[in-house]
């Protein structure tokens, strides 16, 4: 037996054969691994950033009156912040009637106070005095004034319309208007 090489093995058996790994399993091996790796940092970052703070800014809404072609008042709400002061919050209603052309725009409130009996005191220009309105009008016109400050201001039993200070007996002959005037829940649509 001369030219054969025989190869002795020590057990007597051939070794086992290494199966070779294929290029294309490690390279899918190698991107799951790194996709594992990005989703659990990404979890990570997200978990360790401190929240983001919401800031909220809350919104009331007042009720305002205005005139409606039943001869009646009809509400409707207008949205405005919960931070207004007293003030503000009637400069928002007055803004509101003038909008609503309930008001005209040359009117303006220049004074507002209220006083321990509950009267809130509405010192307007003396335009308010030279309006010249028809009788239904001035009466829609007043109350939609007086039922828009008393539904907004709780603590609130009545309004004192003055002009340039001083109280007016009347705005166009009408509705008397000397005194304080109670919200008037006749004038309300149903």
């Amino acid at each position: 037996m001369r030219g054969k090489k025989q190869d002795i093995y020590i057990g007597g058996r051939p070794p086992a054969r290494r199966k070779l790994i294929r290029t294309p399993y490690i390279v899918v091996l190698v991107v799951i691994v790194a996709a594992a790796a990005g989703f659990f940092a990404y979890r990570y970052a997200r978990l360790a950033r401190p929240p983001k703070t919401v800031v909220v800014a809350e919104v009331n809404e007042l009720k305002i009156y205005y005139p409606s072609p039943a001869a009646k008042l009809s509400l409707k709400a207008v949205p405005v912040k919960n931070t207004l002061t007293d003030r503000e919050k009637a400069d928002a209603i007055m803004s509101a009637l003038k909008t609503g052309k309930v008001l005209p725009d040359t009117l303006s409130l220049t004074d507002f106070a209220a006083d321990m009996e509950g009267t809130v005191i509405l010192n307007f220009t003396p335009d308010i005095a030279l309006l010249k309105l028809d009788p239904l009008m001035e009466i829609q016109t007043v109350y939609a004034i007086v039922n828009s400050l008393l539904a907004n201001f709780t603590k609130a039993k009545d309004v004192q319309l003055l002009a340039a200070g001083q109280a007016i007996f009347t705005i166009g002959g009408t509705v008397y208007t000397y005194k304080p005037i109670e919200f008037n829940s006749q004038m309300l649509e149903d």
